[in-house]
């Protein structure tokens, strides 16, 4: 579908709303037929009550990328799996859903890009390639817990592209700015590229070359769902409003009627309007995305156009492909935006830009060489000028237009212990892992380990 296809969400938002989640279904289906190649299906969400009413669980709020890896690092802990700990996730969205803004996860691009500003220690801590420092109350599995990158890299070194990681070449590009983020050069095979040797037909004051990653988020997913699963964990389709709900029949019968251990809240945007939490400092920033059928496209490209401002600043343009032949092209960052919907303005600009960055994008019949001058030349059809009226030569490429809310917040994540509950008469730790922004994917198993830890310190 091309941009002839959103304009029309003027007239009919809802047609957009069903054929979308139709496109999601269609390629949700390619994916999990290459799953079920390779592994054991993911589960249905578990509506069964636990094997002893009085066990205490371990609950996770929030069945995102944050929630599941949060599942998986308790799960494989030597407390949890020694004494039998129950561990339930209880989430209004799971992965294989139609597509939601509120529901990051599957819309994200999704590729490892630390955002970390030099200075910040504790998200470069999160994001970096590995952890030098072992945590004693986590399995020996994890005694020396890989963070983000280093845990998908070895993932796609044991098991290839079929868990929807690929390993690339990534390049960045930097206008406005004449530095990069020094977590870059943690990368593999990292570089400042000769910006006159490279050719390019847009200004640019930096450049950077590294190994990165980039994820197909449904896959990644389902992967997750299924290793949960035989962990013994347990997902419940649940709507808690509140965490004093946590004692509602409702929710016991998932859980059980025994007060939990801990409740690890995972909520992302939902952390705005959940009781007992309602953080008045999350907020959605809106990304709008183009979803493309490219598959000769294996190498990563993003410009940057001023400062990250320490976070997501600037312009950014970002190509990021993805082992099954997608390629998603991005995108923007509007803060407190929350309409789901794409524009077809945003839509335009996306495709000019990331055709500006990625000529290679543009399929090989349309970038040929002229053989006289009545034909566009490439310039021109990077730009969009063609004789088809201004229409982007990727037009014909587009798969899917997507909008999804990262949920952001003031203060950056939030990763901390907060006071206890007291539920059914027993004490109930706390814990909150949320607020990600645009950093979900990588920094997920970071801030998993320090969840976990933090849960577990409580057990002991």
């Amino acid at each position: 579908m091309g941009l002839s296809y959103i304009s029309s969400l003027d007239e009919d938002k809802s047609k957009y709303r069903t054929e979308e989640e139709g496109t999601h279904a269609r390629w949700a289906k390619t994916d999990r037929a290459q799953l079920l190649d390779n592994m054991q299906p993911a589960p249905k969400p578990s509506s069964s009550p636990p094997d002893a009413a009085d066990t205490r669980p371990i609950v996770v709020l929030g069945a995102g990328v944050i929630g599941l890896t949060t599942a998986v690092r308790l799960l494989e802990s030597d407390s949890v799996r020694g004494r039998g700990i129950p561990v339930h996730i209880l989430a209004d969205h799971l992965p294989d859903d139609p597509l939601d803004a509120k529901y990051a996860s599957t819309i994200a691009g999704a590729h490892h890009l630390s955002f970390a500003d030099d200075d910040d220690l504790r998200q470069r801590t999160w994001d970096r390639t590995s952890r030098s420092a072992a945590c004693p109350v986590l399995a020996r599995s994890v005694l020396y817990a890989r963070k983000a990158f280093r845990v998908m890299y070895d993932e796609w070194r044991r098991e290839g592209e079929k868990t929807g990681l690929m390993v690339l070449k990534q390049t960045e590009f930097y206008v406005g700015e004449d530095k990069h983020l020094k977590i870059f050069e943690e990368h593999p095979d990292f570089v400042v590229n000769d910006i006159p040797s490279m050719g390019l037909s847009f200004p640019a004051d930096h450049s950077v070359a590294f190994t990165s990653l980039t994820m197909t988020p449904l896959t990644y997913l389902n992967r997750l769902v299924a290793r949960i699963s035989s962990l013994g964990g347990h997902i419940h389709r649940h709507h808690l409003p509140s965490l004093s709900h946590l004692d509602h029949a409702s929710t016991t019968a998932l859980i059980g009627s025994a007060a939990p251990l801990a409740i690890v809240v995972c909520a992302g945007i939902g952390a705005l309007s959940l009781g007992g939490v309602e953080d008045s400092t999350v907020y959605p920033t809106r990304g709008q995305v183009v979803k493309v059928r490219a598959p000769w496209v294996r190498s990563g490209w993003t410009r940057q156009v001023g400062s990250l401002n320490g976070g997501e600043g600037g312009e950014r343009t970002y190509v990021i492909p993805r082992p099954d032949g997608e390629v998603i092209l991005g995108g923007t960052r509007e803060e407190g935006d929350w309409d789901p919907y794409p524009r077809k303005e945003t839509a335009e600009d996306i495709l000019r830009r990331a055709a500006e960055i990625c000529p290679i994008l543009i399929p090989s019949h349309l970038s040929a060489a002229p053989l006289d001058d009545d034909l566009p030349t490439l310039d021109k059809l990077r730009m969009g000028d063609t004789a088809a009226g201004g229409r982007s030569p990727l037009e014909e490429l587009v798969v899917s237009h997507l909008v999804g809310f990262r949920p952001s917040r003031k203060d950056g994540i939030r990763l901390e212990k907060g006071p206890a509950l007291y539920v059914n008469g027993g004490r109930t730790e706390v814990v909150y892992n949320y607020g990600h922004g645009g950093a979900g994917w990588q920094s997920c198993w970071g801030t998993a380990d320090d969840a976990a830890r933090l849960v577990l310190q409580g057990l002991e």
